[in-house]
């Protein structure tokens, strides 16, 4: 129930170090993270809710997706966050594995929930009486523990006793969790700088919200409100609501042209290239050969190469399932399928390009048996996308 990520709470200039970060490579799909924050009303959250921790994440594997008062939903990568102290992090799982179709409709359900607003006034609830949350019982909006606890309601597990009004300590305190140990580090300083620094994915959130405040008022001003029938109709709220309302009214003059007007103008867009301009040693053979091996042993080596090659593995599936839904959207003529298109086909055709290299590398030391395994699992990825998406590979 955060309120904060006005800034990341960890970039006090009154702070040298050290700086501790997650092992993220040890992140599961459907672990949720705790987080301390440093800022005034963190302290004030945790004091009220007797925690030590005031905000709450989900990891949905390559990402983490998570509600702050900035950007509403949206996701980061879990080496962009470091803190003060090891037990300023905290990671929780299910203490009983849900197994894969469990965890992908909880993961699903937070991505879906990307570009929701935030709510600083239903997170302040959480702790305020009954009657009070009564009119706010069917808000589509979010806060960081309640985006938690809704996912894994929509997949049928209930943590906490009203997944709408819930804190951190709520989460904590479920007696379906347990706590994940080791799963904190030091972090050296070039992490810990990476990880403070003004990240692109900051820029993404804040174009994402314009966009989503654009869409909204045009939607509004062609009086659509809501999406689907009589007996499932929801308010628009979501991009993917966005979507399905473009969808649903077509037909009206000129609400296509606006709304890829829109999301062109908003910088939404520009986040496609992002990791290109940003990671290049993932896209360049020598770069990448350089950076892996850079003062670390056999064994070193292969664990950065694991953690480079399940980066891509976590993500694969939904890469690869809004690829195939953006195409099959474009027969229907539309210049805003043509644009939302466009960012699936481009971070497809990225991770299909950061696996070639991985590939590249481990053939080299396929005898050495990580190595051998890492191949196949970065090959059993390309065929995966060759098969769906052969455009794709022969780009």
């Amino acid at each position: 129930m955060e309120i904060e990520q006005m800034g990341k709470s960890t970039s006090s200039h009154e702070y040298d170090g050290p700086y501790f970060i997650l092992h993220h490579d040890r992140l599961r799909p459907g672990d949720i993270i705790l987080e301390r924050g440093y800022e005034m009303h963190s302290d004030i959250i945790c004091k009220n809710t007797g925690s030590h921790y005031s905000h709450a994440m989900i990891y949905v594997g390559g990402t983490i997706i998570e509600a702050t008062r900035d950007g509403g939903v949206f996701s980061r990568i879990p080496n962009r966050s470091a803190v003060r102290a090891i037990s300023d992090f905290k990671v929780l799982r299910l203490a009983k594995d849900p197994g894969r179709e469990i965890t992908t409709i909880l993961c699903n359900q937070a991505r879906y929930l990307v570009g929701s607003q935030y709510s600083v006034a239903e997170a302040i609830l959480v702790k305020g009486p009954v009657f009070t949350r009564q009119f706010r019982e069917n808000s589509r909006k979010q806060f960081c523990s309640r985006l938690v606890a809704q996912c894994y309601k929509e997949a049928g597990i209930n943590l906490v006793s009203d997944a709408n009004f819930c804190s951190p300590a709520d989460l904590e305190r479920s007696g379906f969790l347990v706590t994940v140990p080791d799963m904190v580090r030091p972090a050296s300083e070039q992490e810990a700088a990476f990880a403070l620094e003004v990240s692109p994915h900051a820029s993404h959130a804040k174009n994402t919200v314009r966009f989503v405040e654009a869409a909204l008022v045009i939607l509004k001003n062609h009086g659509i409100k809501t999406v689907g029938d009589s007996d499932g109709e929801v308010t628009v709220t979501t991009l993917n609501d966005i979507t399905q309302a473009v969808f649903e009214n077509r037909t009206s003059p000129g609400l296509d042209g606006e709304m890829t007007e829109a999301m062109q103008a908003s910088g939404y867009l520009d986040h496609i290239e992002m990791d290109r301009q940003q990671n290049p040693f993932r896209y360049d053979f020598d770069l990448f050969s350089a950076r892996i091996s850079k003062n670390a042993d056999g064994n070193e080596i292969s664990e950065r190469l694991w953690g480079e090659v399940n980066k891509e593995a976590q993500v694969l599936v939904p890469r690869l399932q809004s690829y195939i839904s953006g195409r099959d959207n474009l027969v229907w003529g539309l210049k805003y399928f043509e644009a939302e298109f466009s960012i699936y086909e481009g971070l497809l055709q990225a991770l299909y390009d950061r696996t070639v290299i991985i590939v590249e590398y481990s053939v080299l030391k396929k005898d050495i048996p990580f190595f051998s395994e890492i191949n196949e699992l970065s090959n059993a990825i390309l065929n995966e996308i060759r098969k769906y998406a052969p455009e794709i590979a022969i780009s």
